[in-house]
């Protein structure tokens, strides 16, 4: 039974995280077109480039990442990233998208990377994941040893770069920033919640 309400608890939380992580995005991100890294990034770029919706481009980019994670990597890996893959794209479809902020993109930024960052923090204190990009250095650290952090932060300063395709230097300002501020509250949080509640690796 403890264990059963432990593992609704932990889906809870997962939820709120997931939809911090959907709200952030459809209200700070998507509508000033600032693609900070990430599936995420990539699907705001075809958004702003060929209207594509951003959910179904996180899908598909997740269900590419799954396909790759069963090959190389564990199945129980591959089962964590799966819930977060699927979970992510659905809240991205069912939060509407808008400007909460319009006036100010600057302000608007830094409230969506705070409220993300946020939500990635609550994902790896859970010891799970919204899947996309996080596979492949996950795939590179097994095979040649880089650490995922390495791989992942030339992901996310390519996705950056293509605010430059789409918009504009400042945006790719923006997007670099956002990646800093995000990085900011993981850590906060992280250290807030490991003073409280010591997590094992």
């Amino acid at each position: 039974m403890k264990n059963k309400k432990r593992l609704s608890a932990k889906l809870l939380i997962m939820l709120v995280a997931l939809e911090l992580i959907a709200f952030s995005l459809n209200m700070f991100f998507e509508p000033h077109s600032i693609a900070a890294g990430g599936a995420t990034g990539i699907a705001i770029l075809l958004q702003a480039g060929w209207k594509i919706p951003t959910f179904i481009s996180v899908l598909v980019i997740n269900i590419v990442m799954l396909v790759l994670a069963y090959i190389h990597l564990d199945r129980q890996t591959t089962l964590k990233l799966a819930l977060g893959s699927f979970m992510l794209p659905i809240l991205l479809y069912i939060t509407p998208v808008y400007n909460l902020i319009p006036n100010n993109k600057l302000i608007s930024i830094i409230v969506g990377s705070v409220i993300f960052g946020i939500g990635l923090a609550i994902l790896y204190t859970l010891n799970m994941s919204s899947g996309g990009t996080t596979v492949p250095p996950m795939i590179i650290h097994q095979n040649f040893g880089i650490d995922k952090y390495i791989s992942l932060f030339i992901i996310d300063a390519i996705v950056c770069l293509g605010n430059f395709v789409v918009a504009d230097a400042i945006s790719f300002l923006l997007a670099v920033m956002s990646v800093g501020i995000s990085s900011l509250a993981i850590k906060g949080f992280g250290f807030v919640h490991t003073k409280r509640h010591p997590v094992t690796q």
